[in-house]
């Protein structure tokens, strides 16, 4: 198992941090990556794509509270959205003090990545935003959408976008979550769920993954209905990019309908992949990353605020 690179503190906890490629310097500027993963992952569910950027760019990732070698903490008001986009700045303040990142999220770091892109903390450091996941504000005014107009496709749409989040809802309960964690039934249905849509990758569960999705219940439970059911729309000037697995059984492509309002600047890729691209598809992902960043580069930017103030 490969150890963190350096360890980060935020609000009293400390955060796992690894890193790919070579640190940017005055004399060899270059743009910096931050990959934030998801539910029940760890940083290196990104290595795959993370090697394959690590040659043009400065590559971070780290464990989300709760997971793998951060902290371990359990408790519900630990994982509301303000106090994860507190350690996604510390993070982002230890490795690129001086130059703002250009932020990937799968699964929950593209949920509340969406956050981050409109608070004022997370504009000072993030230049540019490329997700696989639409926000839960954007979910909840899909859904609210398609209730309020009960046409037949949008009754169809509404039943089906229900039912691709039970799963998630059902996180939200008490104990019983814990019960399917705990007794391996919820790893035995992710390893048929993932070998359904994902024929082309081997499931290979991190050691010790009960403990972290039990642990990070708690993300379900302090944000998912509290912001599906009460969704407000902040559009953000950062440059967004949607990368769309075409065959995600949780957020199909049509969930990203309306994702070019919230933002001044919006692209997309298709990929052909399921929920799990970045196992699955680190290079159509990479390639994605590379050319969105490339057209909204900061390194050299910063590289010439120095020269100035010299």
């Amino acid at each position: 198992m490969r150890q963190p690179d350096l360890l980060v503190d935020s609000e009293n906890l400390r955060l796992a941090v690894y890193t790919w490629g070579i640190a940017p310097s005055a004399e060899a500027p270059k743009e910096v990556l931050m990959l934030v993963h998801g539910f029940p992952d760890r940083a290196m569910f990104w290595d795959k794509v993370a090697a394959e950027l690590s040659d043009r760019f400065y590559v971070v990732a780290y464990d989300m509270r709760g997971c793998g070698a951060s902290t371990h903490i359990t408790g519900t008001q630990y994982y509301k959205y303000e106090r994860l986009l507190n350690d996604l700045y510390a993070v982002i303040d230890a490795v690129s003090p001086q130059q703002k990142v250009h932020l990937v999220g799968h699964d929950w770091g593209g949920l509340y990545g969406w956050s981050a892109i409109v608070a004022s903390e997370g504009i000072k450091r993030i230049a540019s935003f490329a997700t696989l996941s639409p926000s839960l504000d954007q979910i909840g005014f899909f859904l609210r959408q398609r209730l309020l107009k009960p046409t037949p496709k949008n009754l169809i749409q509404l039943v089906s976008q229900l039912l691709r989040n039970s799963l998630m809802t059902f996180f939200t309960l008490p104990i019983l979550p814990e019960i399917l964690w705990r007794s391996g039934l919820a790893l035995a249905m992710f390893r048929v769920i993932i070998g359904h849509y994902e024929k082309r990758m081997t499931f290979e569960p991190n050691e010790g993954v009960e403990g972290d999705a039990v642990r990070y219940l708690g993300i379900y439970r302090a944000n998912l209905l509290q912001r599906v059911l009460r969704p407000k729309k902040e559009i953000s000037r950062v440059p967004v990019h949607a990368m769309i697995a075409q065959h995600d059984p949780f957020l199909p492509p049509r969930i990203f309908a309306d994702s070019a309002s919230w933002t001044t600047d919006y692209s997309e890729t298709a990929i052909d992949a399921s929920h799990w691209a970045p196992l699955s598809q680190p290079v159509a992902l990479a390639n994605a990353i590379s050319t969105f960043v490339g057209k909204h580069h900061v390194a050299l930017d910063a590289l010439t605020v120095s020269i100035k103030c010299l």
